[in-house]
């Protein structure tokens, strides 16, 4: 059975409080990016942290691909921030907003690589789908600079073959449960924060 899979089947539910979470508004914009200058330099730190996990190629090939991802959408989100009018602020960010960074840090020094490899692919399809519907309000109202919310549309295949192979390896239906519940929790913090 693939794991990814059956992970993200399992957590439907949740998966549609997250698609539903999100109300598009400029307030909602705003808050997404302030609390994204945060959050992904911080992803890529702790991204940058888990690549002393990696013991196998595969290993070292995923997370380089997830820190060069990361790093491609630090440049687009500065972008998205200056055409926002947002800047880097500590008193704009939400601390239930930034939580799943965190989570991640905490997966770079206790988790295992099949724990990241679960963690990094369960939710991207909900989150693409939230951040295109968040692109595609801005772009009606004028914005131009959306790469940040766009490159997340996938497909994600290679990614989750990559992730499905780690995971495999290190199988622990209960860690990747707890793992991958616990970062969609997260997740729908983030996007209730941002809407709400």
């Amino acid at each position: 059975m693939r794991v990814i899979e059956a992970i993200r089947r399992e957590l439907e539910p949740l998966n549609a409080e997250i698609r539903a979470a999100l109300r598009p508004s400029r307030e909602a914009l705003v808050k997404f990016v302030a609390n994204q200058l945060y959050i992904v330099p911080h992803d890529l730190k702790a991204l940058s942290a888990a690549m002393a996990k990696a013991r196998e190629p595969d290993e070292y090939r995923f997370v380089k691909t997830l820190v060069d991802g990361d790093y491609n959408a630090l440049q687009l989100l500065w972008e998205l921030a200056e055409e926002v009018g947002v800047s880097f602020s500590w008193d704009a960010l939400d601390p239930s907003a930034v939580a799943y960074t965190h989570f991640l840090s905490w997966l770079a020094v206790n988790g295992t690589m099949g724990d990241l490899a679960v963690a990094m692919t369960v939710n991207l399809p909900v989150w693409g789908e939230n951040c295109l519907a968040l692109a595609r309000w801005a772009k009606e109202q004028g914005y131009k600079r959306l790469g940040f919310l766009e490159m997340f549309a996938g497909p994600y295949d290679q990614l989750e073959a990559a992730a499905e192979a780690i995971a495999q390896r290190y199988l622990d239906w209960g860690r990747y449960r707890f793992v991958a519940k616990a970062i969609q929790r997260y997740e729908l913090e983030f996007w209730r924060s941002v809407s709400g």
